[in-house]
């Protein structure tokens, strides 16, 4: 089942609008050290094609597991969010198209915050609903300007980290911030915010230049690692912004695959089309390289797994502090492990294929 443009070709389009002018090959794994540890299975499967619509995905946004082992499963074809026992046995379903108390228009991500509550960010309706473990609502934070964060991360206690992207229109400048937020929406704290020319002939370049990859930890920690193509590096931050410790590797580059530049390419013309944008030729080849650090997230035992970005199959290396422990990825025998997103968090590892050719499913490790 394939589904529509992603929220970033939308978020740029939108840019390239305001502006009013027109402006493959399979890769093999990173060399290194071999895995030293265990290749990930999954050990349960929840989804079907056809049958129960209690099991039945429109498009899977994302999806977390709860202190009691619960899964949630965030579906952004009708916006709700389906409950499933560790057995994978489903339990409810809640939410809904709308702009009422639970309900949502354009659901972006979906956290469990330390206190064991959920906060789901609606960047469409500008706010976040925090739900309790029984998905009741908790409380509703409205007012976000432009939108709420559209990712996130948990922090200590009722606090989350968050990133969106920021724009200066009258000047053409883009950039991107990092802030810590709890029971407002403004943030009470910024960790990163980088904004440059919106450069309408090298599109990729000026919107990738200022990107970051974020997490946050229950200890409220934050770890920050900027965009790049060529550069390895996660800076560790305390809570209120001192730098704790930064980690470095050497990294090679890799090239882009041929397919992805394509469907890049392919995604923005039809969004821009049908936005009414003017006619125009638009190449991402100024981004030739994948990132070698795609994502970070932290376990159950304080460890940061960080994935690589030039790896066809997901790969990560899981540090303690600025310790590398060791390297694991997805076991390509019992999976599908193309265009597949992993999550990594305190009570467990869930994954699931972001376009699937086939039936949206997610995977519990």
């Amino acid at each position: 089942m394939k589904s529509g443009p992603s929220l970033e070709v939308m978020f740029l389009s939108m840019m390239i609008l305001a502006c009013g002018e027109s402006p493959a090959q399979e890769q093999d794994e990173p060399s290194g050290a071999d895995a030293a540890g265990p290749m990930l299975a999954p050990v349960l499967e929840i989804g079907l094609e056809m049958g129960d619509s209690c099991y039945v995905f429109g498009n899977v946004r994302d999806a977390c597991i709860l202190r009691d082992g619960t899964i949630l499963v965030l579906d952004s074809y009708d916006n709700t969010i389906s409950a499933y026992d560790a057995s994978g046995d489903f339990i409810s379903v809640t939410g809904g198209t709308g702009e009422g108390p639970g309900e949502y228009l354009r659901p972006a991500a979906m956290i469990v915050l330390e206190d064991g509550r959920i906060l789901i960010s609606d960047v469409s309706n500008t706010r976040v609903t925090i739900l309790e473990p029984d998905l009741t609502v908790s409380e509703t934070i409205s007012g976000f300007v432009p939108w709420s964060p559209e990712r996130i991360s948990a922090a200590s206690g009722a606090s989350y980290t968050g990133a969106r992207r920021v724009f200066d229109r009258a000047n053409s400048l883009y950039g991107h911030m990092v802030a810590l937020w709890s029971d407002s929406p403004e943030p009470d704290l910024e960790y990163y915010r980088e904004m440059g020319d919106f450069n309408m002939e090298r599109l990729r370049e000026s919107t990738d230049a200022r990107q970051v990859v974020f997490t946050s930890d229950y200890d409220g920690r934050v770890y920050l690692a900027p965009y790049s193509t060529t550069e390895y590096r996660i800076d560790v931050y305390d809570s209120t912004g001192v730098l704790l410790y930064t980690i470095t590797e050497e990294r090679e580059s890799v090239d882009r695959p041929e397919e992805e530049i394509q469907r890049e390419i392919e995604e923005m013309r039809e969004q821009l089309e049908r936005e009414g944008a003017p006619e125009m030729a638009w190449n991402p080849v100024e981004q030739y390289y994948q990132i070698p650090l795609r994502g970070m997230e932290v376990d159950r035992e304080g460890r940061l797994w960080v994935e690589d970005g030039r790896a066809r199959v997901p790969r990560f290396s899981v540090y303690r502090h600025d310790e590398l422990l060791f390297e694991t990825s997805l076991d390509s025998t019992s999976m599908p492990v193309e265009g597949i997103a992993v999550k990594v968090s305190p009570y467990g590892i869930l994954a699931w294929e972001v376009d699937p050719e086939t039936y949206p499913r997610v995977f519990v490790f």
